[in-house]
Parts: structure tokens; sequence; C-alpha cells
């Protein structure tokens, strides 16, 4: 049995926990993910995927050595992308999101796919 395929609302975004450079300590926030759906293909009433992005915001702090220690903040954002493979899907080679897709980026900010549809890849 294949990989259900992912629709729109399946791909959720997790915050990675590396600091952004030249941060020591901070925290990482999501952004909205943006869905690409296929027009015509559909499971129920909503659109199958075949990428999904988000951007990501860092916000945190570097301390810099001296007497006494300062702090300077620091900012930044990453964006992650995820991409379908080729999949042979109702007999026919297509790119669509399947269940368990993943994509992280550098700092640990990460794309999964969590799909229970019951149009599947074979």
């Amino acid at each position: 049995m294949g990989k259900s395929v992912a629709v729109e609302g399946d791909v959720q975004a997790t915050p990675g926990t590396t600091p952004f450079p030249p941060a020591d300590k901070g925290s990482w926030t999501a952004g909205k993910v943006t869905v690409y759906p296929y027009e015509k293909l559909k499971v129920g009433e909503k659109k199958v995927i075949y990428k999904a992005q988000c951007t990501f915001t860092f916000t945190g702090t570097q301390t810099i050595p001296g007497t006494p220690p300062s702090q300077k903040d620091v900012s930044g954002t990453e964006t992650v992308t995820l991409e379908a493979k080729l999949t042979k899907l109702q007999g026919a080679q297509s790119k669509v999101l399947v269940n368990g897709d993943n994509a992280q980026g550098t700092y640990g900010n990460q794309l999964k796919v969590t799909a229970t549809n019951k149009l599947f890849t074979v």
C-alpha cells in the first residue's frame, strides 16, 4: 500500500532551536505555511498540494564580552521549502506531497506532511 497524499492543511511548521548567527540565545517563530495546490486534483473538497513554504523569524541576543558584558539584539529569517518528488499516482507519474515528506532548514526549522487522505500513491 502506498502513502496518503497531502491536501491543504496537512503541512505543519515546527520552529528550530539553533540560534541565528551571531546570536547565542533566542527563538524561532513559524510564519504562515503557504501551499501550492493543483487546481483540479482533489480529495473530497480539498486540493492536493505539490509544494509548501514557510518563513521562520528569529529574535534573540548575542552576549558581547566585556566588563560588564552587554547584549546585542539579533534577528533573522529562514525560508524552508518542501517540494514533492515524482511519485506513481494511479498509474501515472505525478509530483504530489505525501505523508511523511519533510524538509529541514539550516537552523532546524522544519516542514512536515501528516496526511491521512484516501487517494493513494503506488
